[in-house]
């Protein structure tokens, strides 16, 4: 499955004329390598992918979610973005892309809050301490989801389609561009 969320992740770059290459191997924390060429700046593309529906539940409420480990609550990185698929069926993927260091704080928060709601639903089991984290984005606006503190201003809205966190593309990058060249292709 996380091939088919890289490549459709390659494929959006492309609909906005930006360059990006998978990367092989055991690469750590890079799936692609991205180029902005109207910036020149290169970015460093986290894949996760999911295919599972809209998870709720009464610890988090409604949420997407994706499994991480416990080392992404410390890689942090200006130009480290995690780009997060959600894969459906019978739509068009989702993609969530948010900066390393909201993932980090995230991952950090959720170990913490997961294991004192433990100790206070079950104080008498012992609690073994897990290196895997969910990272979970609320899928209702947040109405019934719990955040950590420093995402109380709402900011997962912003990260829904978030290709401009890799900067300004030429005009001919954007897909409403590409989709009038082709309309007046079709039309000639």
């Amino acid at each position: 499955m996380s091939l088919a969320g890289e490549f459709s992740v390659l494929a959006e770059l492309a609909l906005r004329r930006m360059d990006g290459t998978l990367t092989l191997g055991h690469t750590k924390q890079i799936d692609i390598l991205a180029l902005n060429r109207a910036t020149g700046r290169t970015f460093k593309l986290e894949v996760k992918t999911t295919e599972k529906s809209i998870r709720g539940g009464r610890k988090f409420g409604a949420s997407y979610a994706w499994i991480m480990d416990e080392e992404h609550g410390r890689v942090v990185a200006p130009d480290l973005i995690y780009c997060f698929v959600a894969l459906r069926r019978d739509a068009a993927p989702k993609f969530f892309l948010v900066p390393s260091a909201d993932v980090a704080a995230y991952v950090r928060w959720e170990y913490e809050h997961s294991r004192r709601w433990k100790r206070r639903h079950s104080p008498d089991r012992p609690h073994k301490v897990s290196p895997m984290r969910m990272f979970r984005i609320p899928a209702d606006g947040g109405a019934h989801s719990r955040v950590p503190p420093s995402w109380r201003d709402g900011r997962w809205r912003r990260w829904e389609d978030n290709w401009s966190i890799l900067g300004p593309v030429t005009r001919a990058g954007r897909p409403w561009a590409m989709k009038a060249a082709v309309r007046g292709r079709r039309n000639s």
